[in-house]
C-alpha cells in the first residue's frame, strides 16, 4: 500500500485545467508510441484484411475519434471524474442487460447493440468502466477498505462476469472479471484470502467443465492436442503457427505472406493479426512491436508509482495491467499457448469499440500524468 497522502474528496467543484496541447504531451514518449503503434495498426490491418481500404479507412475514424476522447479526458482533474466512475458501473450494467433482452439481429451473439450508424459491444467498454468503478469505491473515503467493501465490489464484479458469460462469450467476460479484481488486489486485499480463494477455484474445475458449452470444451482440448482435428477445431492454431513459423527472422515481405494474402488463416484482420506480422515482418516485425507495447506499459507503471493519490495509482495501474493482459492473451492465444477466446489485439486488431476504450484508458492515465511535477 502507497504511504502517500490519500485524496477522497468527492465535494470539491468540477474543474479542468487550462486545455492546451502542450499540457497533453507532458508525456511525449507515451503519445508517441501510442500514436506509432496505431500507424503501424493501419499498415497491418489493409494487409490482414486482404487490402481492405474500406476497413482501414473505418479504422483511422476510430483512431480518430479515441484520439480525440484521450485529449479531452486528459485535460481534467482525476477529482473531477471520479464521483461519475461509480455512477458509470449501473450504465454498464444497464448495457448488457439491454443486449440479453433485445439482441441485435444483424450479429449471432447477443454481444452488440445497433445504433444503425453504429454497433458496439457494452462488454468491451465495462472492461474499463468496471476497474474504475471499484477503484473510486474502495477509495471513496480515508478509511482502509471493509469487510462490507470487499464483499460489495466482489459481488458487483461477479455479477459483470455472469451477465457477459450469458452473451456468450467466456472469454471477455474472463477479461472483464480480472480487470474488476485488479484494483481489489493493488488496494491492498489480504493475501491470505487471495490464496484462499484460488484454491477454492482450482477445486471446483469439474463444475466449471460441465457448465461449458461444447464449442468451449472443444477449444480447450484443441489447445492440448491441436493436431487431432487439423481441418476442424485445430485449423486456427494450425494456420497461425505456420505463418509465423515460416516468417523466419525478416518475413516474406509486406503484402506478400502466402497464409495471409491467400485466406489460410482465419479472422487475420483481428484476433489473429499477430500472425500476419510475424509472417510478413519476421521476428524483427514481432521485436519492434513488442517494444512499442513495453515502452506504453513503462510509461503507464512509471505514471502508476508516482502517483500522487491512492485512487490514482489504482487507476493508472489497472489500466496498465489489463493492456498487459490482452497483449499477452492474445500473443498467447495465437501461439497456441492459451485458448481461442477472442480477445483482439489492443491498438493493431481491427475493431472500433476495443480501440476507442484503449485510447480513452490512456487518457485518464494522461490525467494523471498532468498532475505530476516530474518529468
Amino acid at each position: 500500500m502507497s504511504n502517500r497522502p490519500l485524496d477522497y474528496s468527492l465535494n470539491k467543484p468540477f474543474r479542468r485545467s487550462k486545455f492546451s496541447a502542450g499540457n497533453l504531451f507532458k508525456d511525449f514518449t507515451l503519445v508517441l508510441s501510442i500514436a506509432v503503434l496505431l500507424v503501424f495498426g493501419f499498415f497491418m490491418l489493409y494487409s490482414a484484411s486482404g487490402q481492405s481500404e474500406f476497413m482501414v479507412k473505418r479504422q483511422i475514424i476510430y483512431s480518430i475519434l479515441g484520439l480525440i476522447m484521450m485529449f479531452i479526458v486528459a485535460q481534467f482533474q482525476p477529482r473531477s471524474y471520479k464521483p461519475l466512475f461509480m455512477h458509470l458501473f449501473w450504465v454498464g450494467i444497464a448495457l448488457l442487460i439491454y443486449v440479453l433482452i433485445f439482441p441485435s439481429q444483424d450479429f449471432s451473439t447477443n454481444r452488440w447493440i445497433d445504433l444503425g450508424f453504429i454497433s458496439f459491444q457494452p462488454s468491451e467498454a465495462l472492461r474499463l468502466i468496471l476497474p474504475l468503478s471499484v477503484a473510486s469505491f474502495l477509495t471513496r473515503k480515508e478509511l482502509r477498505p471493509t469487510i462490507k467493501d470487499w464483499v460489495t465490489v466482489f459481488s458487483a464484479v461477479f455479477l459483470c462476469f455472469f451477465l457477459v458469460a450469458k452473451q456468450p462469450d467466456l472469454g471477455t467476460a474472463l477479461v472483464v472479471a480480472t480487470a474488476g479484481l485488479l484494483p481489489i488486489f493493488l488496494s491492498g486485499f489480504p493475501f491470505s484470502f487471495i490464496a484462499i480463494s484460488t484454491l477454492i477455484l482450482i477445486s471446483l474445475y469439474p463444475f466449471y467443465w460441465a457448465s461449458l458449452k461444447e464449442y468451449q470444451q472443444q477449444r480447450i482440448l484443441t489447445l492440448f492436442n491441436p493436431d487431432a482435428d487439423p481441418l476442424g477445431t485445430g485449423w486456427n492454431i494450425a494456420q497461425s503457427k505456420m505463418a509465423i513459423g515460416s516468417g523466419g527472422l525478416f518475413g516474406k515481405g509486406y503484402l506478400t505472406g502466402t497464409q495471409s494474402q491467400l485466406n489460410f488463416i482465419p479472422e487475420s484482420h483481428s484476433d489473429f493479426i499477430f500472425a500476419v506480422i510475424a509472417e510478413e515482418l519476421g521476428l524483427v516485425g514481432i521485436l519492434f512491436l513488442i517494444t512499442l507495447y513495453a515502452i506504453i506499459l513503462w510509461r503507464i507503471f512509471i505514471i502508476s508509482f508516482n502517483a500522487e493519490t491512492e485512487f490514482n495509482r489504482l487507476v493508472a495501474s489497472s489500466i496498465g495491467f489489463i493492456f498487459f493482459i490482452y497483449v499477452v492473451i492474445n500473443i498467447s492465444m495465437v501461439v497456441g499457448v492459451l485458448p481461442v477466446v477472442g480477445v483482439p489485439l489492443p491498438l493493431v486488431s481491427q475493431g472500433g469499440t476495443s480501440l476507442i476504450v484503449h485510447l480513452l484508458a490512456f487518457g485518464f492515465v494522461l490525467s494523471i500524468k498532468k498532475r505530476q511535477t516530474w518529468s
